[in-house]
């Protein structure tokens, strides 16, 4: 498994694009590829803090990809930079491939002056609890339940 930057292989924003629009295409924001693909290319701009990774095999097929996002949720200034749109493909889960990506996004977070990571899950709470986030709030986000999480990062 390789993992690296979405802006240094950008012959996976296809895939990238595809992949987040069939897992999540019931989900308003997630129903325009195109618009996905917008918000791809826009997150990994060379100016950007932000950035989505993607991990492929040695054989260069898409396994996963994750991303931190500025700015999704506007209604709380201080949650700045969210991690998100975490998704391994199916021949691909339960591999621990969430968890490297996880790992190598807070490093990256790190490495670009970002103090504090925030994100929202249905049901990965325990997942991110292992890597230090910690719970924030209890909330509906396009009509799911989810947790509010933080990390600080030092």
């Amino acid at each position: 498994m390789h993992i690296s930057l979405l802006a240094q292989q950008p012959q996976f924003l296809d895939a990238v694009t595809q992949m987040l629009h069939s897992e999540w295409s019931d989900f308003p924001n997630w129903r325009d590829a195109a618009v996905i693909e917008q918000r791809l290319q826009a997150r990994n701009a060379a100016e950007a803090k932000t950035l989505t990774l993607v991990a492929t095999t040695s054989d260069g097929e898409l396994m996963a990809t994750a991303s931190i996002i500025h700015y999704e949720l506007h209604d709380i200034a201080e949650r700045e930079f969210r991690l998100g749109v975490v998704i391994t493909a199916a021949a691909h889960r339960g591999k621990g491939l969430a968890s490297n990506l996880v790992t190598r996004l807070i490093t990256e977070a790190r490495q670009r002056g970002i103090t504090a990571l925030w994100l929202y899950t249905p049901d990965q709470q325990a997942l991110y609890r292992r890597f230090g986030w910690q719970d924030v709030e209890q909330r509906v986000i396009a009509d799911e339940d989810v947790t509010v999480m933080v990390l600080n990062i030092v």
